[in-house]
């Protein structure tokens, strides 16, 4: 049996996050059922990771058998002929003993913010516009503090007992003119674990907490309550 390997890219926007959900519109329901169209049998499709519902992908891996062969480069006209225009399939190919969810060796995520009362329609499904200017320097400075292995149970939301000490190799924020982006790259990543750390340096940026606030977030001497919206996040690269 074959294992294809498949790199795709969706809009997050009208997909209730990757994860098959009953009665709901899912990334991975929508692509096995085109899967399971085009080679006529059950598919257990296996992704990289689980993303939230509004959460973007540019690139995102999965990978299946199958009984049926078909050749990676008509599996990827046949995709993309019947899947929905928010999501595509980039490259196909055939690797043994891939598995999207333990061969992968890192991801980054791409926090979009556009700092403006300026509203682009063209924009606003992909970035959080935050109208108040936001202290860009004390958040470059503060990010740094996320940087190396640590317990992030603070920043997540966990739904059942797994490892919570993730390490971040890199965080990265840039600026130019109006729009902020944060780049942050780890092995794994924990439920929300993005977008709240995005979303305590938006606040720590408003200047509605401090610095010594996050430090007490990532010694879990508290929670952080503050979740960046769905709609500023893609996950930008996989790594493999």
């Amino acid at each position: 049996m074959p294992n294809y390997v498949l790199l795709l890219s969706y809009v997050g926007t009208h997909f209730h996050g990757w994860q098959v959900q009953p009665n709901l519109r899912t990334v991975q329901g929508v692509l096995k059922e085109s899967l399971q169209r085009l080679f006529k049998e059950d598919i257990k499709l296996v992704g990289c990771c689980r993303t939230d519902t509004g959460v973007h992908a540019e690139e995102f891996v999965a990978n299946f058998s199958a009984q049926r062969e078909i050749k990676p480069e008509q599996l990827l006209k046949a995709l993309n002929s019947i899947l929905p225009q928010d999501m595509g399939i980039k490259k196909v190919w055939v690797q043994e003993g891939f598995n999207a969810r333990y061969s992968v060796k890192g991801k980054v995520y791409l926090y979009r913010i556009l700092n403006s009362h300026s509203r682009d329609p063209f924009l606003e499904p992909f970035v959080w516009r935050i109208p108040k200017q936001l202290d860009f320097s004390i958040m470059l400075e503060t990010s740094k503090l996320f940087l190396g292995k640590r317990d992030f149970s603070a920043f997540a939301k966990i739904e059942e007992e797994k490892n919570t000490l993730i390490e971040l190799e890199d965080v990265k924020l840039s600026k130019f003119e109006e729009f902020i982006e944060i780049r942050i790259r780890a092995r794994s990543f924990l439920r929300y674990m993005v977008r709240r750390i995005v979303g305590s340096l938006v606040q720590l940026g408003l200047g509605k907490i401090s610095q010594e606030d996050i430090q007490s977030y990532l010694l879990n001497k508290k929670t952080c309550p503050f979740t960046a919206k769905a709609k500023g996040l893609t996950l930008e690269r996989v790594i493999l």
